[in-house]
């Protein structure tokens, strides 16, 4: 199987040769780890450990820079070395610059001090033709052996916080109901059409659409079960339903414990659920296989919050092993972390995940040296 029709028997939940490999780390990782083995671009670093999926950039409008050189007004924008202000007017600590997966430190927002539907409806929101995408087209070309992953983060519940305060919105959605929803309603036009706009300009160049808003604690769901049904399922739904009428299958991130949430993002049009938050109440990866195994797609799994850290080469082999035995080669689980690979994770760990599954290629330095 190549990876394109390995991912789609997976989604099916076909028998498989071996699950989908995928890869997703802090920069600074990501640059030791091409040091150790010896490559140089993002493509061979992908080819040397097996994986089937490549993340095109502009994945996010607020919390990286990787969509500036799509954007037609970057010179609008206040930037320095040290802060930004990106196009939802919310302030950054500016660290990660175009990295694919790091972010950086949200400092305020725009609409902090304010609890009046008219403020939200007012704001100058960034439209489709505030962008370029066609560049991205040549980017998705070149990848074309690989799963292509794109489309804006989309954080109706993440840039709604940042851009109102966190214990503000969250507060809100009770207290200011009105405001809360028309922020988040708000949001989700603006990202339909410029989702829109981007899966138009890749039409063909595109298998699959990834969007994340953390809807879990370490022990519990971030506001009740009906308060997200509320204010975020049919949101959500419109969502999906835009990325699937271009045929994309829709990954959605949520770290935390999301059990309760599960046949909601499900009825809500979700394929594949991102990252498995293992460490989390209620997500183990065993009985969330049991229980949903045949409902949903799972990717990630492999705990970056205690066993890759701090476990040996041996117990990262072994649990990535059990994991892949759950699913026992039926489809629905991509091998991948429960967070973007993390500086605190040894490169000895990082290789043995993937060695697990036989497909870390050979390469010229040590292979357990760091």
């Amino acid at each position: 199987m190549n990876s394109r029709e390995r991912f789609q028997a997976c989604c099916q939940g076909k028998t498989l040769d071996r699950a989908p490999i995928d890869y997703l780390a802090h920069h600074e990782l990501d640059r030791r780890l091409k040091t150790h083995l010896g490559v140089n671009s993002e493509s061979e670093l992908l080819d040397a450990l097996g994986c089937d999926f490549f993340y095109l950039p502009a994945r996010d409008l607020s919390q990286r820079e990787d969509f500036l050189p799509y954007y037609k007004h970057a010179d609008r924008l206040e930037l320095t070395d040290a802060e930004r202000t990106c196009p939802l007017g919310i302030r950054w600590r500016r660290e990660v610059r175009a990295a694919k997966f790091s972010v950086d430190e949200a400092i305020c927002g725009p609409l902090q001090d304010t609890t009046d539907p008219q403020d939200v409806l007012r704001f100058p929101w960034p439209k489709a033709a505030d962008f370029d995408f066609d560049p991205l087209r040549a980017i998705a070309a070149s990848q074309r052996s690989r799963v292509r992953i794109g489309g804006f983060w989309t954080g109706i519940l993440g840039d709604a916080y940042r851009m109102h305060g966190y214990q503000n919105f969250l507060t809100n959605l009770g207290a200011e109901p009105q405001f809360a929803q028309t922020l988040v309603d708000r949001l989700t036009e603006m990202y339909l059409e410029l989702n829109d706009a981007l899966f138009a300009a890749l039409a063909g160049e595109l298998e699959v659409w990834f969007f994340g808003n953390d809807f879990g604690t370490q022990e519990a769901l971030l506001m009740s079960r009906s308060m997200w049904r509320d204010f975020y399922f049919d949101n959500i739904r419109k969502l999906t339903a835009l990325a699937h009428s271009y045929r994309l299958k829709v990954m959605m991130h949520s770290c935390g414990a999301v059990r309760p949430l599960i046949p909601l993002f499900v009825e809500a049009g979700v394929d594949i659920l991102d990252p498995i938050q293992v460490s989390a109440k209620g997500m183990d990866l065993a009985s969330l296989a049991a229980e949903f195994g045949d409902q949903i797609v799972f990717h990630g799994g492999i705990d970056t919050q205690h066993l890759l850290p701090k476990g040996s080469p041996e117990q990262v082999g072994d649990a990535v092993r059990a994991a892949l035995q759950l699913f026992d080669g039926r489809g629905n689980y991509i091998l991948a972390p429960s967070q973007i690979l993390g500086t605190d994770i040894p490169l000895e760990n990082v290789l043995a995940m993937y060695r697990a599954a036989a497909v870390v290629r050979p390469c010229s330095a040590d292979s357990t040296g760091v």
